[in-house]
């Protein structure tokens, strides 16, 4: 099976990463765009991970409902990779990828909740974040990055993931952009002055934030451009100028300018406030970020005066829903900008009962076993990379009579609920949740207890 062949190809399952995965003439195939029970006519275009990676070019068969995107962007962006699935098709392969990233690992429940759709399958999104590019004529590009690309960016003319408003700051900016001449950051030269846009929009609040990453500042151009999208966007809530001198590509920097507002915005999720910064971490889907911590809350049972532990806690949104039931919270993070936030929430909520530790969890956790404290229940919403093993260790050391587990990732989550089965736990519940929409991505909570089924 040479590149550039066309075959035939029977999808039998998902990657975890969404992509199809078939067979052909015998090999293992990884087929974007398709699902479970396709039938595809593929071409060859190279390896993926040892595999071979092949584009459908006809459906002879499908397993699946098909719809026509919404988006006009479909199939170019990087970012939503479903949206030729209606919703309720979408929620089976995450369901799907779920459990069989458990079952991979010997993993078993006492009982599979049903996944939890997220309110809004579209425009959900509270965060958007846009590159600067200069196209091959030159002209200036902001938008997103086309999909299999790192250095490629086109012209976004209208996302369905964010706010109509949001929509058209990104048009203001790229049309005043234009309009002043300036130049985007040039990755190879390092020249030029625009390096990225990046949005958040409270739901709660409506309070929009916007931020602008630039190379040089001050800048009298740039200051030209904060003014124009002011003018013609009044209803920005607050701009922020971000210097970025260094080579890396991210949307950080060394030094920020407040040119309106207070420099942050807020948003109420679960009936809490939170201030969120430019550098904040929140979750992008605020309204199923409530269902997501009512979920949890209630798969860690009755914690009317007990102690609680909130390892990765962030800026303490989930530690301050918990708060309002336990006798005493307290949030481990590692980022003390993040500490810092949490403890701003619990004063701006009106809770005393938090106590917010900076620290790498795989040091704070044994330090406090260590100390003797222990816990009646533990939450952890660890990143992608899941539990670190000192982590774990120190989870079934601690022997909490509950654990629940928070997941971005299947398949850490199913490798550390096994840790734990081995450390005497047993996985009473899961249940799926899908917090992004149109993209393959699948959150999960599990809620675990110490000793015999």
């Amino acid at each position: 099976m040479k590149k550039g062949e066309l075959v035939v190809a029977e999808v039998r399952g998902l990657t975890p990463q969404g992509e199809g995965l078939a067979l052909a003439e015998g090999r293992t195939l990884i087929v974007p765009r398709a699902v479970p029970g396709d039938r595809v006519e593929a071409r060859v275009a190279g390896k993926q991970k040892g595999r071979l990676l092949a584009f459908p070019e006809r459906f002879i068969a499908t397993g699946a409902v098909r719809q026509q995107p919404p988006c006009r962007h479909f199939g170019r962006c990087g970012g939503c990779r479903w949206q030729d699935l209606p919703y309720p098709e979408q929620l089976r392969f995450k369901e799907g990828l779920v459990q069989g990233a458990l079952a991979d690992r010997g993993v078993s429940a006492a009982d599979w909740l049903p996944i939890l759709a997220s309110p809004s399958p579209l425009f959900y999104r509270n965060k958007m974040e846009f590159s600067f590019a200069a196209g091959p004529d030159g002209a200036l590009i902001l938008g997103l990055h086309l999909r299999g690309s790192f250095d490629r960016v086109f012209d976004v003319e209208e996302c369905h993931l964010q706010s109509a408003l949001s929509n058209q700051v990104v048009a203001a900016v790229r049309r005043h952009a234009v309009g002043l001449g300036i130049p985007a950051y040039d990755l190879k030269t390092h020249q030029g002055q625009l390096r990225f846009l990046v949005i958040r929009q409270a739901v709660g609040t409506g309070e929009i934030l916007v931020e602008l990453v630039v190379a040089k500042y001050p800048s009298p151009e740039v200051d030209a451009l904060a003014a124009g999208v002011l003018a013609e966007l009044p209803q920005i809530t607050t701009l922020v100028l971000t210097l970025h001198a260094g080579k890396a590509q991210v949307a950080a920097g060394q030094a920020q300018w407040v040119v309106k507002g207070r420099g942050g915005i807020e948003e109420v999720c679960g009936g809490l406030r939170f201030a969120i910064s430019p550098r904040s971490f929140f979750q992008t889907n605020p309204r199923q970020a409530e269902n997501l911590y009512a979920e949890a809350s209630w798969m860690g049972g009755e914690l009317d005066g007990l102690e609680v532990l909130d390892l990765y806690c962030g800026t303490g949104s989930l530690s301050l829903h918990l708060a309002r039931q336990a006798r005493v919270v307290w949030g481990v993070e590692v980022v003390v900008e993040a500490v810092e936030d949490a403890r701003g929430n619990a004063r701006r909520n009106g809770l005393n009962n938090c106590e917010f530790l900076a620290g790498p969890a795989e040091e704070v956790l044994p330090a406090l076993w260590r100390e003797g404290r222990r816990f009646d229940r533990i939450f952890v919403d660890p990143p992608r990379a899941g539990l670190h093993p000192k982590v774990l260790k120190a989870l079934g050391d601690l022997r909490a009579p509950q654990v629940v587990y928070i997941s971005c990732n299947p398949l850490t989550l199913a490798a550390d609920l096994a840790g734990l089965q081995e450390a005497g736990y047993w996985v009473r519940a899961v249940r799926p949740v899908d917090m992004f929409p149109q993209t393959p991505h699948c959150e999960a909570i599990a809620s675990l207890v110490l000793g015999d089924v």
